[in-house]
């Protein structure tokens, strides 16, 4: 099994976990390789892990996350181009993505090696990225969520939403987010949408911030297209895609976003179900 390790090495315990991941998995049966995504906190590798860094092309069969959601999202990333499975160890704050906890690794880690974990299917999105001529600008998918966000920190933007092609609402606000159920917990929550089992297949359309009336998460079926305009007055807005490779868009531009064709494989290891991790994150008893 040729097994892709994602880690954000920054994070206390995350260089001791991946050398005992390699300690347990490497050898000629199994070959581990390294990806330490770059950005805000990251931390080169040590030697000893130097060697293991990603050189080839070669897809992997599974991929481990160590770190938080983020790191996990990255590793998702890599899982859907492979279609492999992917699954993480929380190293840092609770999350809701990485559900293993580090003193399970011993245990784990073998079960996984021999494939006994069962798969959870996970609804990704897609986004175009359009000019005020419909001319295409970009393009990305997400599993949590695609943001349109205002440009100016000290204004606010007014977007143009469409739902399955009609026009719903002039939106004032600092975003406007468009997640998947598994992102209900992610940039949405924070913004004041709903909690939703991620294995539904649904849209939310979350407002960040509005000023307007309107306030409210509208949650939608994921065959629906979601087109969130900048009006021509507009000195334009950001798009990015789970948090990362943000793309401006001009006066009249768009981001047009529709369920992905593709969805993220998430292996489970029949921890604690969703509202478990839910109830322990809140500490709701």
């Amino acid at each position: 099994m040729r097994i892709a390790v994602v880690a954000h090495l920054a994070r206390p315990g995350a260089v001791e976990l991946v050398r005992r991941t390699v300690e347990l998995l490497g050898s000629d049966e199994h070959e581990i390789v390294l990806h330490v995504p770059e950005g805000v906190g990251s931390a080169p590798a040590p030697d000893d892990l130097a060697g293991l860094l990603e050189r080839t092309t070669d897809l992997p069969d599974l991929v481990i996350s160590f770190g938080g959601d983020g790191t996990f999202l990255r590793a998702a990333r890599i899982a859907r181009d492979a279609d492999a499975p992917v699954i993480g160890v929380n190293v840092g704050r609770v999350g809701f993505l990485a559900e293993i906890d580090p003193r399970e690794l011993d245990v784990v880690l073998p079960q996984l090696a021999a494939g006994h974990y069962e798969i959870e299917s996970r609804s990704t999105l897609e986004v175009d990225l359009l000019d005020a001529a419909g001319r295409s600008v970009g393009s990305g998918w997400a599993l949590n969520d695609v943001a349109v966000e205002k440009v100016a920190r000290e204004r606010l933007v007014r977007l143009d939403v469409s739902i399955g092609g009609t026009p719903f609402a002039n939106v004032a606000a600092d975003a406007v987010i468009v997640a998947t159920s598994t992102g209900s917990t992610a940039y949405a929550l924070s913004a004041g949408g709903p909690i939703v089992n991620p294995t539904i297949d649904a849209m939310l359309i979350v407002p960040v911030a509005p000023h307007s009336l309107f306030d409210r998460t509208v949650i939608t079926d994921l065959a629906d297209v979601v087109t969130v305009r900048v009006p021509d007055d507009q000195d334009g807005a950001l798009v990015s895609t789970d948090g990362m490779d943000p793309t401006l868009i001009g006066p009249g531009g768009s981001a047009v976003v529709r369920g992905g064709s593709r969805p993220v494989r998430v292996a489970r290891l029949g921890g604690p179900a969703f509202f478990g991790r839910v109830r322990r994150t809140f500490r709701l008893a």
